[in-house]
């Protein structure tokens, strides 16, 4: 199997639109999944702890 010419360029500009797609969905949910999870953890691990033992 030969990989032509053409076929290079379109398996680049593949891989350039995934990494873009990719790093577009992380600077877009970066804030938000940031402020879910220091909200959902607590900063006290030990006090969670306790409460799932009661």
């Amino acid at each position: 199997m030969e990989l032509t010419i053409t076929q290079l360029i379109k398996i680049i500009v593949g891989v350039l639109v995934f990494v873009v797609v990719i790093a577009g969905v992380y600077y877009f949910f970066r804030n938000y999944v940031s402020d879910f999870f220091e909200n959902v953890i607590p900063s006290n691990t030990t006090n969670l702890i306790l409460g799932l033992l009661k």
